[in-house]
């Protein structure tokens, strides 16, 4: 965003711009790995991850083909995505999570949200976390969504969720 503004004192600029540089690289992944998820199984291909992030993030997070496909060829390689072509037309390249990519996913995403929720102080700023729909693991933030009637345990770290889904009302023997 600061690369856009003209007329600001360079050494400010260049500061500013490297901050947000970093603060970008570390949220891509989890921005990406998002996306992809609400893709469902169909999966996504790589021009629409870039539309649906730039739109779902009205324009503050916009990646640039020339490092979204590298983070899409990296996360395929870590096993966290699946990749698939299409077999007729323009033969796109369809992403979607693999079953250990959903597992980090949740983790990523539960982590992110508690983190954010506990700065949010610092910058005046308010987070809501969904608690409705989401249980996040005390032990390690993993988050996990309650429609999952098989809840026993934090696939993330094993911790047993009996006592915490107890006191809200719901029971998984």
């Amino acid at each position: 965003m600061i690369k856009n503004v003209k007329g600001l004192d360079p050494e400010f600029k260049e500061y500013a711009s490297k901050v947000e540089s970093e603060i970008n690289r570390g949220i891509s992944k989890i921005c990406i790995l998002s996306v992809i998820n609400e893709s469902g199984e169909n999966g996504i291909h790589g021009y629409q991850i870039s539309r649906d992030l730039e739109e779902q993030t009205n324009s503050m997070l916009i990646i640039e083909e020339g490092t979204l496909y590298p983070l899409l060829r990296k996360l395929e390689e870590d096993g966290l995505i699946k990749s698939r072509r299409e077999e007729e037309g323009r033969r796109r390249k369809y992403y979607s999570l693999t079953k250990y990519g959903k597992k980090v996913f949740n983790y990523l995403a539960g982590f992110y949200s508690k983190l954010t929720e506990a700065i949010g102080s610092l910058f005046d700023v308010n987070v809501e976390l969904n608690q409705d729909r989401y249980l996040f693991c005390p032990m390690c933030a993993n988050k996990i969504e309650l429609s999952n009637s098989e809840l026993k345990y934090c696939d993330a770290c094993g911790y047993n969720l009996k006592n915490d889904l107890g006191t809200r009302g719901l029971k998984n023997e």
